[in-house]
């Protein structure tokens, strides 16, 4: 079951990827059902995850990151159920992504900051870390 849980979480970030870089949003449709459905079948959470919750809230409201962006981070957090949330690799994640996405503005002649750009495609990356896990412990 927690491998076709993941599978279907992994196609929602798919999908909301390719929304997003078409449409440059994520909707609240998607997001809202994910985090609340997330926080009533895998709750309680240990206080890590509230405090990264908070923590993606925190840079929602500074403005570094879009208001899409972080809910659909935070229904993916608390949607995984504890075993898969691997916290540790979101940073990581972060860190190699926006390297690439530097690179690539590099690549075009693009100017490399003060550019806002679809980063749903983010959550994808993650939810490949955390299926290709679940493979290797399967076998």
């Amino acid at each position: 079951m927690s491998f076709f849980l993941l599978l279907a979480l992994l196609l929602l970030s798919l999908f909301v990827s390719l929304y997003d870089f078409r449409y440059a949003r994520i909707p609240n449709w998607v997001t809202i059902p994910l985090f609340i459905v997330g926080l009533i079948v895998n709750s309680p959470h240990p206080l890590g995850i509230y405090a990264l919750l908070f923590s993606f809230w925190i840079v929602w409201k500074l403005g570094w990151m879009g208001g899409g962006d972080a809910k659909l981070w935070m229904g993916l957090i608390v949607s995984l159920p504890s075993g898969y949330q691997m916290l540790w690799i979101i940073p990581l994640v972060f860190f190699a992504t926006g390297t690439l996405q530097l690179l690539w503005r590099k690549i075009r002649g693009r100017t490399l900051t003060g550019v806002r750009s679809p980063g749903a495609w983010r959550t994808l990356v993650y939810m490949l870390v955390i299926l290709a896990q679940e493979l290797h412990h399967a076998y």
